[in-house]
């Protein structure tokens, strides 16, 4: 394997927690890595995710609004790689407005998608996606469980993820699907439950439940999230989700 051709890798939606642990796993690798975000780089709340470092760039842009500058930068930078973070999340909010969730989980994608199925220096494009696609479950699930999306958020997701699937059988685009349980680790946000509930019992204050306090979830470490989705996007099989 030539490694030189290893090099470069574009992360869509990078200011989020899942994406800058893999950005931090990416750097000490001695990749070049070009973050995108529609929001602004907080260096003081994500310096342990961006060091300073030559390898690492970022720019502000929107998929909703930038898909062509995004385009754009990517011809010019020539990734290996994309790894795409970016999509509107928070199931419970999807209720409210879900006309925002379909604009930026689908036609915003669908668009993008669209302007990079030609690029001939892509090797592998990463959709970052979620189980949230199979809706309720009980136990275990294989990656070939069927979608039963009952959130507008999923129903979001499951769309968005049929229609690169679509482009896979029509074009040969290089998709690989990533659909992890909740995460946590170091630098997630303290409203997540885990780092609330060890801020919560510091302060000696009382955590509330959802759900009564029956609701059951798996969690996996965000090193093992982060080391897994790089080993995906370098060897794993176009086409393919892996959980």
């Amino acid at each position: 394997m030539d490694k030189k051709k290893f090099k470069k890798i574009v992360i869509i939606g990078s200011n989020s927690f899942s994406a800058g642990s893999l950005i931090s796993l990416l750097l000490r690798k001695n990749f070049k890595v070009y973050g995108i975000s529609r929001s602004n780089l907080n260096k003081k709340k994500f310096l342990r995710f961006y060091p300073k470092n030559k390898n690492f760039r970022f720019k502000k842009f929107d998929l909703n609004k930038n898909h062509r500058e995004i385009v754009d930068l990517i011809k010019k930078f020539q990734p290996n790689y994309i790894i795409n973070f970016a999509a509107l999340g928070m199931v419970a909010q999807s209720w409210e407005k879900p006309e925002d969730w379909y604009q930026t989980n689908v036609v915003a994608q669908v668009k993008f998608h669209d302007q990079i199925r030609e690029l001939d220096f892509i090797n592998k494009y990463v959709h970052v996606t979620t189980p949230e696609v199979y809706g309720n479950t009980d136990g275990w699930i294989s990656e070939r469980f069927d979608f039963n999306p009952n959130t507008p958020y999923a129903v979001s997701r499951a769309s968005c993820d049929l229609h690169l699937k679509s482009f896979i059988d029509a074009y040969n685009f290089p998709v690989v699907f990533t659909r992890a349980a909740n995460v946590y680790g170091p630098g997630q946000q303290l409203y997540r439950i885990i780092p609330r509930t060890i801020l919560y019992a510091r302060l000696g204050k009382k955590l509330p439940l959802h759900g009564r306090g029956t609701s059951e979830r798996s969690f996996v470490h965000i090193h093992d999230v982060a080391n897994a989705t790089y080993r995906i996007a370098l060897n794993g099989t176009v086409g393919t989700t892996y959980h």
